[in-house]
């Protein structure tokens, strides 16, 4: 599917990609984080070299969010493509517990919400977030 220009694609796998999308969730609730330049967001960030999906998505997730996460709790979901190519995989994990957001972040706090939040508080408006929530369930018009 097309969102914006953007090519969104779930249960498929894709092999070239340079960053990780990972939807925390932790006893039932979503983990957003409020990043220091922008708004709130999910965790994610760039795969750095010779490093796999799975390690990027655990260190990305403590380095945003202090959560710690299990290899064998990451599921795959699925991958987009933005205009210029850059391509990220989304992944879904089930947070085991959480130590303090370190020092050097670039996220200064999270937040658990039974619900997705609203669009307006969002960094990016782009309709990604609600597609990948409703594809989880977790999004209700």
């Amino acid at each position: 599917m097309i969102i914006n220009h953007i090519k969104l694609q779930f249960n498929e796998t894709v092999t070239k990609y340079d960053s990780v999308l990972i939807v925390l969730t932790y006893q039932g609730h979503l983990v957003f984080v409020k990043n220091k330049k922008r708004a709130w967001e999910l965790t994610g960030g760039k795969v750095n070299h010779n490093e796999t999906m799975n390690e990027t998505a655990i260190r990305e997730a403590y380095e945003e969010s202090g959560a710690v996460i299990n290899e064998s709790d990451i599921n795959y979901l699925g991958y987009y493509i933005l205009p210029n190519g850059h391509t990220t995989t989304i992944t879904k994990a089930e947070v085991s517990y959480f130590k303090d957001i370190p020092k050097y972040s670039e996220t200064t706090e999270r937040i658990l919400t039974k619900e997705p939040l609203d669009k307006k508080l969002l960094s990016f408006q782009d309709g990604l977030y609600e597609e990948i929530f409703k594809y989880l369930g977790a999004y209700h018009e």
